[in-house]
């Protein structure tokens, strides 16, 4: 697996930091719901109560709760009351999946690719995937398509670049603004032989600069300096400039000092004044 693919997967949802799962709500039941509730008490405790918190967590968990599921498998995976076990920790978290966390799928697939705590295996990854995306849960859609471009970076499977932006679309589609970085760059790099296209490139840039992705802010800044899918314009060049460096991007700050030294006062001055506007603006 390229690096490029793990960059991503930390961009999309990284490992998780502590459990997920789907709300149980009342869905499996009072006596579910309460054995929840005593979960979460006994490890608010001061030290933690861990033995009666996996007792709660399943008994919730044989109820049908994927979210007690994905807790049992945190707890392994961390090693909270228990031995670490990555085995078990893939178990439970398996349960949680295939009872409706969807994002546990994507950590599954994540895991498989990587060979972490389970057997290293690419079709097994792409089948957690997959769930997760029958299930209509975009981000599982993003995940694999990150693995696709990854694979086409590196000479393999290129032709499934397309297979990629499909993804890609639908979950831009489901307000998933993360996929406009993927279409970009496809657009951009031309990865694995994808058409690229400016004026695309252009679009799925701006939809990510203005959702605050301070890298896709750099190259819109990029695009307007250069004219490249959109008409120049070194003044709104200017102001996604000193956004994107306000944010830490390396290009977006040296663009911003190229165009302090070319632009009059009164113009760079617009262009801070518009990137403020911008800024105030964002809920």
């Amino acid at each position: 697996m390229h690096r490029f693919g793990f960059l991503l997967a930390a961009l999309l949802c990284g490992f998780l930091i502590g459990p997920v799962g789907a709300d149980t709500g009342s869905q499996f039941g009072a006596d579910a719901e309460a054995a929840e509730a005593r979960a979460h008490a006994s490890m608010a405790l001061d030290p933690p109560d861990w033995d009666a918190a996996y007792a709660a967590f399943n008994q919730a968990a044989e109820a049908g709760s994927p979210t007690a599921m994905s807790y049992l498998g945190w707890m392994y995976e961390e090693g909270h009351g228990v031995a670490r076990d990555a085995g078990k920790a893939a178990h439970w978290y398996g349960r949680a999946a295939r009872a409706g966390a969807h994002e546990l799928a994507i950590k599954l697939g994540w895991m498989h690719l990587s060979g972490d705590g389970v057997a290293r295996d690419r079709s097994q990854a792409e089948d957690w995937f997959q769930r997760a995306i029958d299930a209509g849960h975009a981000p599982a859609g993003i995940a694999l398509a990150s693995v696709l471009i990854a694979d086409a970076l590196g000479g393999r499977d290129t032709e499934r670049v397309f297979e990629a932006r499909a993804l890609l679309e639908e979950a831009l589609d489901a307000g998933y603004g993360l996929a406009a970085y993927f279409l970009a760059r496809l657009y951009i790099e031309g990865i694995g032989g994808h058409p690229v296209e400016d004026g695309l490139a252009a679009h799925y840039t701006r939809i990510g600069a203005e959702d605050g992705h301070a890298q896709m802010q750099g190259w819109l800044a990029f695009m307007y300096y250069n004219g490249q899918g959109v008409a120049a314009d070194h003044v709104t060049a200017a102001k996604w400039a000193n956004l994107a460096a306000a944010e830490g991007d390396v290009l977006g700050n040296q663009l911003r000092l190229v165009l302090e030294q070319q632009l009059e006062p009164g113009e760079m001055q617009e262009a801070r004044r518009r990137a403020v506007e911008w800024a105030l603006a964002r809920p």
